[in-house]
């Protein structure tokens, strides 16, 4: 293990370079003590923190490739009723295209019932959004005691450091308009990519002093198709790089691994080569990461 943090950025399946990653930092003897995700990095990092093995989040990978879809359970009830409901001026019921309980179920399995608090085998923090006030709800397990005035100064942060860890990583993980908002806390949250899609300062404000940021946004290139889904996802990472920009000057090294083309939100048929670019761009990189954690 390593004394740094490591922060994962969301971006739909090509959340499984996150995995090639950490196959790379094992392979060296350098896997973070500490780690970060918001969205499908939310996920990765959670299912990291509860002590899950890297060969296993490899098979799970696998096992997503084949059966993701069946982790898709539309809301169909809701858009039914939804056409009739906007054309006669109603109130709309739709909260978003697909329930999300297969995937929370999933993710609860994987992780089997773990709290964050107590819980978890390595440090975790994890930011979704609250949309009756915007602000960013920060799950975290990194403070022992009083939350630390770094984070306190945090604007429009709530710090949290209870709950099941599935429901958390499903909350982070809702993108507005594709997947229900989720209740937990008295919050009603949505994917923490909406103000923070790479959780550096985060981690630097929660006391972290060694951060390596790993972003798998690619180039803006144009929807494959312009169904609904595909836009709400193309919409949602043009905004989220815009903040990105602004938030990642805090990182000590940021890696940046190649996504394939056409990766996107439920792309699961590229997730193995999402993984195996994570795997081979990280390889390259040790000599780097090695020198930058090795800074006083």
């Amino acid at each position: 293990m390593a004394d740094y943090g490591l922060a994962m950025a969301g971006g739909g399946t090509r959340g499984a370079a996150h995995v090639g990653v950490l196959s790379a930092l094992e392979e060296a003897g350098l896997l973070p003590d500490r780690v970060a995700g918001a969205s499908a990095g939310s996920i990765v990092a959670g299912l990291y923190a509860s002590g899950m093995t890297i060969g296993d989040m490899r098979e799970t990978v696998r096992w997503l490739i084949k059966h993701g879809r069946s982790m898709i359970d539309p809301d169909i009830l809701g858009i039914a009723l939804f056409l009739p409901q906007f054309l006669m001026g109603r109130e709309t019921t739709l909260q978003g295209l697909i329930k999300g309980n297969r995937l929370q179920r999933f993710l609860c399995d994987l992780t089997d019932g773990l709290e964050i608090q107590g819980n978890c085998c390595k440090g975790l923090l994890v930011p979704a959004v609250d949309i009756n006030s915007g602000d960013t709800v920060a799950f975290t397990n990194m403070f022992t005691e009083e939350i630390p005035l770094s984070a306190l100064k945090q604007e429009h942060v709530k710090w949290e450091r209870s709950g099941l860890l599935c429901d958390i990583m499903m909350s982070s993980s809702s993108v507005p308009a594709v997947f229900r908002p989720r209740q937990m806390n008295g919050f009603l949250l949505v994917d923490g990519g909406v103000t923070n899609n790479l959780p550096v300062d985060l981690l630097i404000s929660a006391g972290e002093a060694k951060v390596i940021a790993v972003d798998i946004g690619e180039e803006y290139e144009m929807p494959h198709d312009y169904s609904i889904i595909e836009t709400a996802f193309h919409s949602f990472s043009i905004m989220s790089r815009e903040l990105k920009d602004c938030r990642s000057s805090g990182e000590i090294l940021l890696l940046k691994p190649p996504m394939p083309k056409g990766a996107g939100l439920l792309t699961f048929e590229c997730m193995e080569e999402c993984m195996e670019n994570g795997y081979v761009y990280t390889k390259k990189m040790i000599p780097r990461i090695r020198r930058v954690l090795e800074r006083r």
